[in-house]
């Protein structure tokens, strides 16, 4: 209750500043100055109704998820407008002020209208781009480090953050899987989100999911998004597919003594980064699982030498990495380095709410450990 009156205050003036933007030097007349008002409004607000349903519900009809995706969407394009509604103004009025050119008053009404409509323009413009880039294969960044302690040459790929859900199509579930099998991993880690919806809701998913190889198995933690579809429920679900569930445990890949452990996410669960690699031999590679990169703070020297982390989309929607970087720690994409250990952070293979990706493009991650470089 708590997390919707203050997500309904800074919606509300969110609407505000973006209707106000929009209109106050325009002069649209009253009726479709409370027209625009009211689908700023409306926009910003969605989410509230659809998340009253859910939560009145249960289980959700599709009629109910198909409407969440649609707020969602309009729910992106109400953020992106208010980010462009702030660069321009600031923009304008700073151009104007100091005498920069020929820029006429943001006071002139016509000015303001044309200014609108190029807004607009670039608003719908932002929104197509990042309805494709949400869309598209997710890209392979490749990673390699070489340790004299690694003793056979492993392929890891790194998935986090798929988001997969009883809305996404089955058909691009296979072609990621093709995608993803192509690259020929030795074992496959799962940092988390890979679930967006209850297991009783995802069985045609999960059918096609099975379908996902590694020699060396799949490894598997819990993320944010799988605690709120019931994380024993998706942690014995993904178990009876095979997968290796690491909840604060590890296992070991003899052949190359690379020990593999992995902690839940610490928004539900305790972290316990010594427990996940107590199994380790004191000269294996170690790696850790972790959906959320502010665990990284915690590494203790010696303790690991690489975890793999994803949870913060890179931000998903520009400016939005700006906030998110500040709420992970100082993390948001990457490699990042802190006590001999390395941190790589995935975008994530998928997106969470507005079916968006602006200057975050999803990827997957390919790690190749060598035995010498």
């Amino acid at each position: 209750m708590g997390f919707l009156i203050v997500y309904l205050i800074i919606g509300t003036l969110c609407s505000l500043f973006s209707g106000y933007s929009f209109t106050a030097r325009a002069d649209y007349g009253s009726s479709i100055t409370i027209l625009i008002y009211g689908v700023f409004l409306a926009a910003w607000l969605s989410p509230l109704g659809i998340w009253h349903v859910k939560r009145q519900n249960g289980k959700l009809s599709i009629a109910h998820t198909i409407a969440i995706r649609i707020c969602h969407l309009l729910l992106g394009m109400a953020f992106l407008m208010f980010c462009l509604l702030i660069i321009r103004d600031f923009v304008w009025y700073t151009l104007y002020i100091l005498g920069i050119g020929k820029i006429p008053s943001p006071f002139e009404i016509t000015a303001a209208r044309t200014a609108n409509m190029i807004t607009l323009l670039i608003l719908f413009l932002c929104t197509a781009y990042s309805l494709y880039a949400a869309e598209k294969m997710p890209r392979v960044l490749h990673f390699k480090y070489c340790s004299t302690r690694i003793k056979q040459t492993l392929k890891i790929l790194v998935i986090s953050d798929w988001h997969i859900n009883r809305l996404t199509p089955l058909k691009k579930i296979e072609k990621q899987i093709s995608y993803f099998n192509n690259l020929h991993p030795d074992i496959i880690l799962m940092p988390g989100d890979i679930a967006d919806d209850s297991k009783e809701c995802m069985q045609k998913q999960l059918r096609i999911i099975k379908k996902l190889r590694a020699p060396q198995g799949i490894c598997f933690t819990l993320g944010n998004h799988e605690i709120y579809h019931n994380p024993y429920a998706w942690e014995a679900e993904f178990a009876a597919i095979g997968w290796k569930i690491l909840h604060n445990s590890g296992i070991r890949i003899e052949s190359a003594r690379v020990f593999i452990g992995g902690v839940p996410d610490y928004t539900a669960f305790k972290v316990d980064l010594t427990q996940a690699v107590s199994r380790a031999h004191y000269d294996d590679y170690r790696i850790v699982l972790s959906h959320s990169p502010v665990i990284f703070r915690q590494i203790k020297p010696k303790q690991i030498d690489l975890m793999v982390a994803g949870h913060t989309h890179g931000g998903q929607i520009f400016p939005f990495n700006l906030l998110s970087k500040l709420g992970n720690a100082g993390f948001i994409a990457g490699e990042y380095r802190l006590n001999d250990a390395v941190l790589i952070l995935s975008r994530g293979a998928g997106y969470w709410g507005p079916p968006m990706r602006l200057g975050a493009p999803s990827d997957v991650i390919l790690i190749t450990l060598e035995p010498q470089c």
